[in-house]
Protein backbone atom coordinates (compact mmCIF):
# COMPACT_ATOMS: atom_id res chain seq x y z
CA UNK A 1 0.00 0.00 0.00
CA UNK A 2 1.24 3.48 -0.85
CA UNK A 3 0.05 6.88 0.27
CA UNK A 4 -1.43 7.23 -3.24
CA UNK A 5 -3.40 4.01 -2.63
CA UNK A 6 -4.49 5.20 0.77
CA UNK A 7 -5.57 8.62 -0.52
CA UNK A 8 -7.73 7.16 -3.29
CA UNK A 9 -9.06 4.50 -0.94
CA UNK A 10 -10.23 7.01 1.67
CA UNK A 11 -11.78 9.22 -1.02
CA UNK A 12 -14.05 6.43 -2.29
CA UNK A 13 -14.54 4.62 1.05
CA UNK A 14 -15.83 7.87 2.60
CA UNK A 15 -19.07 7.38 0.65
CA UNK A 16 -19.92 4.22 2.60
CA UNK A 17 -21.71 3.74 5.92
CA UNK A 18 -23.89 6.81 5.36
CA UNK A 19 -26.88 5.38 3.50
CA UNK A 20 -28.32 1.90 3.53
CA UNK A 21 -29.36 2.32 -0.10
CA UNK A 22 -25.90 3.40 -1.30
CA UNK A 23 -24.24 0.65 0.75
CA UNK A 24 -26.65 -1.88 -0.75
CA UNK A 25 -25.80 -0.79 -4.30
CA UNK A 26 -22.07 -1.00 -3.54
CA UNK A 27 -22.46 -4.49 -2.05
CA UNK A 28 -24.53 -5.60 -5.06
CA UNK A 29 -21.83 -4.38 -7.46
CA UNK A 30 -18.95 -5.75 -5.36
CA UNK A 31 -20.40 -9.21 -4.62
CA UNK A 32 -23.13 -10.13 -7.09
CA UNK A 33 -22.78 -8.22 -10.36
CA UNK A 34 -19.87 -10.46 -11.41
CA UNK A 35 -22.23 -13.46 -11.59
CA UNK A 36 -24.64 -11.55 -13.80
CA UNK A 37 -21.80 -10.41 -16.08
CA UNK A 38 -20.52 -13.98 -16.46
CA UNK A 39 -24.02 -15.28 -17.19
CA UNK A 40 -24.66 -12.58 -19.83
CA UNK A 41 -21.37 -13.25 -21.65
CA UNK A 42 -22.04 -17.01 -21.70
CA UNK A 43 -25.63 -16.39 -22.85
CA UNK A 44 -24.39 -14.06 -25.61
CA UNK A 45 -21.86 -16.70 -26.67
CA UNK A 46 -24.57 -19.27 -27.32
CA UNK A 47 -27.13 -16.75 -28.60
CA UNK A 48 -24.99 -15.51 -31.50
CA UNK A 49 -26.61 -16.70 -34.75
CA UNK A 50 -24.48 -15.42 -37.61
CA UNK A 51 -21.29 -17.43 -37.16
CA UNK A 52 -21.30 -19.28 -40.49
CA UNK A 53 -22.30 -22.81 -41.42
CA UNK A 54 -23.93 -25.18 -38.90
CA UNK A 55 -20.81 -27.17 -37.96
CA UNK A 56 -18.56 -24.13 -37.87
CA UNK A 57 -21.05 -22.31 -35.62
CA UNK A 58 -20.43 -24.78 -32.80
CA UNK A 59 -16.71 -24.94 -33.55
CA UNK A 60 -16.41 -21.14 -33.28
CA UNK A 61 -18.48 -21.07 -30.10
CA UNK A 62 -16.34 -23.80 -28.54
CA UNK A 63 -13.14 -22.02 -29.57
CA UNK A 64 -14.32 -18.71 -28.14
CA UNK A 65 -15.40 -20.42 -24.92
CA UNK A 66 -12.07 -22.26 -24.73
CA UNK A 67 -10.13 -19.04 -25.27
CA UNK A 68 -12.02 -17.31 -22.46
CA UNK A 69 -11.69 -20.24 -20.08
CA UNK A 70 -7.97 -20.69 -20.73
CA UNK A 71 -7.39 -16.97 -20.22
CA UNK A 72 -9.30 -17.13 -16.91
CA UNK A 73 -7.34 -20.21 -15.79
CA UNK A 74 -4.03 -18.52 -16.63
CA UNK A 75 -5.01 -15.16 -15.12
CA UNK A 76 -6.96 -16.09 -11.99
CA UNK A 77 -6.02 -19.70 -11.47
CA UNK A 78 -2.28 -19.45 -12.02
CA UNK A 79 -0.82 -15.92 -12.08
CA UNK A 80 -3.06 -14.24 -9.47
CA UNK A 81 -2.89 -17.22 -7.09
CA UNK A 82 0.89 -17.42 -7.47
CA UNK A 83 1.32 -13.72 -6.70
CA UNK A 84 -1.10 -13.83 -3.76
CA UNK A 85 1.00 -16.64 -2.29
CA UNK A 86 4.16 -14.53 -2.23
CA UNK A 87 3.06 -10.91 -1.83
CA UNK A 88 2.05 -9.73 1.61
CA UNK A 89 -0.66 -7.15 1.16
CA UNK A 90 -3.25 -6.86 3.92
CA UNK A 91 -6.72 -5.83 2.86
CA UNK A 92 -7.74 -2.26 3.68
CA UNK A 93 -10.19 -3.30 6.39
CA UNK A 94 -7.42 -5.26 8.14
CA UNK A 95 -4.63 -2.71 7.60
CA UNK A 96 -6.72 0.30 8.65
CA UNK A 97 -8.94 -1.46 11.20
CA UNK A 98 -12.14 -0.32 9.49
CA UNK A 99 -15.45 -2.04 8.92
CA UNK A 100 -15.94 -3.39 5.37
CA UNK A 101 -19.41 -3.41 3.87
CA UNK A 102 -19.45 -7.21 3.86
CA UNK A 103 -17.51 -10.01 5.50
CA UNK A 104 -14.39 -11.15 3.69
CA UNK A 105 -11.39 -13.25 4.61
CA UNK A 106 -8.39 -11.15 5.61
CA UNK A 107 -6.09 -12.88 3.09
CA UNK A 108 -3.65 -11.04 0.81
CA UNK A 109 -5.39 -8.62 -1.48
CA UNK A 110 -2.83 -8.06 -4.26
CA UNK A 111 -3.78 -8.68 -7.05
CA UNK A 112 -7.56 -8.62 -7.14
CA UNK A 113 -8.78 -12.10 -8.02
CA UNK A 114 -12.10 -10.67 -9.17
CA UNK A 115 -10.40 -8.45 -11.74
CA UNK A 116 -8.06 -11.25 -12.84
CA UNK A 117 -11.18 -13.38 -13.41
CA UNK A 118 -13.50 -10.80 -14.96
CA UNK A 119 -11.21 -8.95 -17.38
CA UNK A 120 -10.59 -12.06 -19.56
CA UNK A 121 -14.34 -12.72 -19.55
CA UNK A 122 -15.11 -9.11 -20.51
CA UNK A 123 -12.47 -9.18 -23.25
CA UNK A 124 -13.98 -12.41 -24.58
CA UNK A 125 -17.13 -10.32 -25.00
CA UNK A 126 -15.33 -8.32 -27.72
CA UNK A 127 -15.13 -11.49 -29.82
CA UNK A 128 -18.92 -11.64 -29.68
CA UNK A 129 -19.50 -7.93 -30.39
CA UNK A 130 -17.96 -4.58 -29.60
CA UNK A 131 -21.04 -3.60 -27.64
CA UNK A 132 -20.87 -6.72 -25.45
CA UNK A 133 -17.15 -6.19 -24.90
CA UNK A 134 -17.48 -2.54 -23.91
CA UNK A 135 -20.34 -3.31 -21.53
CA UNK A 136 -18.31 -6.14 -20.04
CA UNK A 137 -15.30 -3.90 -19.47
CA UNK A 138 -17.43 -1.08 -18.03
CA UNK A 139 -19.21 -3.40 -15.59
CA UNK A 140 -15.91 -5.02 -14.60
CA UNK A 141 -14.43 -1.59 -13.80
CA UNK A 142 -17.53 -0.72 -11.75
CA UNK A 143 -17.14 -3.99 -9.84
CA UNK A 144 -13.52 -3.08 -9.11
CA UNK A 145 -14.49 0.38 -7.90
CA UNK A 146 -17.23 -1.10 -5.70
CA UNK A 147 -14.73 -3.52 -4.13
CA UNK A 148 -12.52 -0.56 -3.20
CA UNK A 149 -15.55 1.35 -1.86
CA UNK A 150 -16.55 -1.69 0.19
CA UNK A 151 -13.17 -1.72 1.95
CA UNK A 152 -12.09 -5.03 0.41
CA UNK A 153 -9.34 -3.87 -2.00
CA UNK A 154 -6.78 -1.14 -2.51
CA UNK A 155 -6.88 0.64 -5.88
CA UNK A 156 -3.52 -0.94 -6.80
CA UNK A 157 -5.03 -4.41 -6.24
CA UNK A 158 -7.67 -3.61 -8.85
CA UNK A 159 -5.14 -2.22 -11.35
CA UNK A 160 -2.84 -5.24 -10.88
CA UNK A 161 -5.76 -7.65 -11.42
CA UNK A 162 -6.80 -5.78 -14.57
CA UNK A 163 -3.26 -5.91 -15.96
CA UNK A 164 -2.87 -9.62 -15.19
CA UNK A 165 -6.24 -10.38 -16.78
CA UNK A 166 -5.54 -8.32 -19.89
CA UNK A 167 -2.04 -9.73 -20.44
CA UNK A 168 -3.27 -13.29 -19.87
CA UNK A 169 -6.11 -12.80 -22.33
CA UNK A 170 -3.71 -11.26 -24.86
CA UNK A 171 -1.31 -14.20 -24.58
CA UNK A 172 -4.04 -16.81 -25.05
CA UNK A 173 -5.65 -14.80 -27.88
CA UNK A 174 -2.27 -14.54 -29.64
CA UNK A 175 -1.70 -18.31 -29.35
CA UNK A 176 -5.18 -19.09 -30.65
CA UNK A 177 -4.73 -16.76 -33.64
CA UNK A 178 -1.24 -18.08 -34.38
CA UNK A 179 -2.50 -21.68 -34.35
CA UNK A 180 -5.58 -20.85 -36.43
CA UNK A 181 -7.89 -21.86 -33.59
CA UNK A 182 -10.04 -18.78 -33.78
CA UNK A 183 -11.87 -17.95 -36.97
CA UNK A 184 -13.83 -14.75 -36.61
Amino acid sequence: MTSFDEGIFYAVYSITHRSVLVDGVIVFFAKYLAWILIAVIVFKLFQKKDWGEKMSVWKNRFQTLALGLLAVILSRGIVANFLQSFITSPRPFAALNIEPLFNHLAVNSLPSGHMALLIPIALTGFILSRKTGWWGVLLTLLIGLARVMAGIHWPSDIVAGILIGAVSFGCVYFLFKKRGLLQL
